[in-house]
């Protein structure tokens, strides 16, 4: 791709974490980059770190203390899937000017006082035990998102993916419009599937002003089944 040195925060969707960015990260890193795929509280390998407090606020915050305590400015900051959540309340509590771009890459981008939940065209994800908080990983193998793995990439994937508090999917966004200040702003839309939960986000954005929506002939895994064109992808929209 192009010149540019940039820094680069991305952000993991739900029931997985940083480790699921490593390859993309890495040819990002290659290209001279400054990479960072934070795991957000209470998954991965901060599993160990869940409790009933774990919500999307606290995933916010995740986001914006990496920004503070590395010293990060004129970032790119991209949310996948759940990860669109976290990333537009970051937009809220990080400092006006330190985000230069913001990608979403077939992610959610709430509205004001939506949840996650409030957004997903089917059941809305709730512990299956009552007075549980946690939400078990879909055990499915469904069309457009794991169906390309084979049998053993599929075990090592669902090995490493860990249950996440029901108020990270309950909790509506507070938004006052920190978002759409921002100067370049992308979503970006897998195409390779029947994609119901992410096609209409995409649709209403190429409405909005200051918006630019892309599509991408893969399935969800973007980060997995098109590892190079992400990261391509990723560098189309540096600040």
């Amino acid at each position: 791709m192009g010149s540019k040195r940039a820094t680069i925060v991305i952000v993991h969707g739900a029931w997985v974490g940083g480790w699921r960015w490593q390859v993309v990260a890495d040819m990002l890193r290659d290209r001279g980059h400054r990479v960072y795929t934070p795991t957000l509280t209470g998954l991965g390998e901060r599993s160990h770190l869940t409790s009933p407090s774990v919500n999307l606020s606290m995933h916010a915050r995740d986001i914006a203390n990496v920004v503070r305590y590395e010293r990060l400015s004129n970032i790119l900051l991209v949310g996948h899937s759940y990860g669109g959540m976290p990333v537009s309340m970051a937009t809220e509590i990080i400092p006006a000017g330190v985000i230069k771009s913001i990608m979403y890459m077939d992610a959610f981008c709430p509205e004001d006082g939506q949840s996650l939940n409030d957004m997903v065209p089917g059941p809305p994800h709730l512990p299956e035990t009552p007075g549980d908080y946690l939400v078990q990983p879909p055990r499915v193998n469904l069309v457009g998102f794991n169906t390309h793995m084979d049998a053993a990439a599929r075990a090592a994937y669902e090995e490493r993916r860990t249950a996440q508090s029901v108020y990270c999917f309950s909790e509506k966004a507070c938004l006052t419009g920190a978002r759409e200040r921002i100067a370049q702003k992308t979503y970006v839309l897998a195409t390779g599937y029947k994609n119901d939960t992410f096609a209409p986000t995409a649709d209403k954005l190429r409405k909005r002003p200051g918006w630019r929506v892309e599509e991408m002939p893969y399935t969800h895994d973007l980060m997995h089944v098109a590892s190079t064109q992400s990261a391509d992808m990723i560098e189309s929209a540096l600040p």
